[in-house]
């Protein structure tokens, strides 16, 4: 035991940082995660040696420590990735490792290889990197302004209330993405966000996010929450001001949107007959270029003696209507019919399970996936009978420079 603390101290000394942690399990092919929790400074680092995530249904009763990562189709849950705890350490703001829990021989040892292999894994902080290409098609636009035009149509004949559309944008990168420098930035401007990067070996991918919503957490006190999140204006106005919180003005129509998903939310309640819980909301809230409006949910699962909450919330949750529709099956036939593309892993889940007692799963949104040289933006948009196409389209492009400012 004292030789391990020993070494562990040697370890600390030679300031190991997250940055070196990231780019040695990558060598490696490991599966791994970097994240940092909404208006937390603790940032965390995850690893799975196997290097393909099991599929597996998330049942946070009886599921081990790790991180999962589920894509926006996963209909019966079983195609959800989890990337085993197989090494997990945590830093402070400065890069140091937190000695928050007694670390293992293995640990100790694949530190030491991080150290052995430290001089190999050359920095490259200060490369340019610019964008130099976008495939994007004559049409683009048109073509999105059309889909925002056939949904309202749909909504205006009463084949659903509302819908989310979306878009992407393949974008070319110069010189190499530098994904934990990328994660630093995020983290820093968008304090209230999930800031995560998971590197899926067995995909070639590498998906990196900062997401203002919250889909489900239960802590170690079996308090469960959710939160609806819907409705986007700039934050900032015209001159270039940051607009209060408490003077956003909301229209009828972003009103109504945020309203959908917040009784949705209490739909998914009451199909499980629970009635007890504290509705906090609607407020506005900043999330970083953007204003939404956000409802939250909180159940005491101990005081309703409903242990296995969570997991059935989970099921009954996602998709959400903030990211598919409502009803929720006829807006997901008009997604996989109309939008022509895969959303992947956008707008699908994400988080920590059973991570210091603790599970905070995210949807998957302000998120951009790396594929070699290649970088591919989501955004999408809430449609109901009073959207106009145009201002959709703009709605994206917003939501997109949130994550594109990080490669400037």
């Amino acid at each position: 035991m004292e030789q391990a603390i020993t070494e562990y101290k040697s370890i600390i000394e030679q300031q190991i940082n997250l940055s070196i942690l990231w780019q040695h399990a990558v060598n490696e092919q490991f599966a791994v995660v970097i994240w940092r929790l909404p208006k937390q400074n603790t940032f965390h680092f995850l690893a799975d040696i196997s290097g393909k995530p099991i599929e597996t249904k998330i049942n946070f009763e009886d599921q081990i420590s790790g991180f999962c990562i589920s894509p926006f189709i996963n209909a019966d849950g079983h195609q959800t990735l989890f990337l085993k705890n197989d090494y997990y350490f945590t830093f402070d703001e400065n890069s140091n490792i937190i000695d928050k829990q007694p670390f293992s021989i293995t640990e100790n040892l694949f530190l030491s290889d991080v150290l052995k292999s430290k001089s190999v894994l050359k920095s490259k902080a200060n490369l340019e990197r610019t964008l130099v290409a976008e495939s994007i098609e004559p049409n683009t636009q048109l073509d999105f302004e059309n889909l925002v035009t056939h949904a309202t149509e749909a909504i205006k004949k009463g084949v659903l209330q509302k819908v989310i559309v979306s878009r992407k944008k393949e974008v070319v990168l110069q010189e190499p993405f530098q994904v934990v420098e990328a994660f630093d930035k995020l983290a820093k401007k968008y304090p209230n966000a999930f800031i995560s990067a998971v590197y899926l070996p067995h995909l070639s991918s590498i998906w990196l996010g900062a997401s203002p919503e919250l889909l489900v957490s239960i802590d170690e006190h079996g308090i469960f929450k959710t939160m609806s999140l819907a409705a986007t204006q700039p934050a900032f106005d015209t001159s270039g001001n940051k607009i209060s919180l408490n003077y956003a003005r909301w229209s009828q129509k972003e009103i109504e949107e945020q309203a959908l998903v917040s009784r949705y939310i209490i739909e998914c309640f009451k199909k499980v007959r629970v009635r007890e819980y504290i509705e906090n909301g609607p407020k506005t809230v900043e999330a970083g270029n953007l204003l939404h409006l956000q409802t939250d949910f909180i159940v005491d699962t101990n005081a309703i003696d409903f242990k296995q909450f969570a997991t059935v919330l989970l099921e009954l949750l996602h998709p959400t209507s903030a990211v598919c529709g409502m009803p929720k099956a006829v807006a997901l036939d008009f997604i996989l019919e109309n939008e022509n593309y895969n959303r992947d892993f956008y707008c699908g889940f994400l988080g920590p399970i059973n991570i210091n007692n603790a599970s905070n799963i995210f949807v998957n949104l302000r998120t951009l996936v790396l594929l070699g040289n290649k970088v591919n933006f989501y955004a999408g948009a809430g449609i109901t009978a009073d959207s106009e196409p145009n201002k959709e389209w703009c709605e994206t492009e917003m939501k997109m420079d949130t994550l594109k400012s990080v490669l400037f």
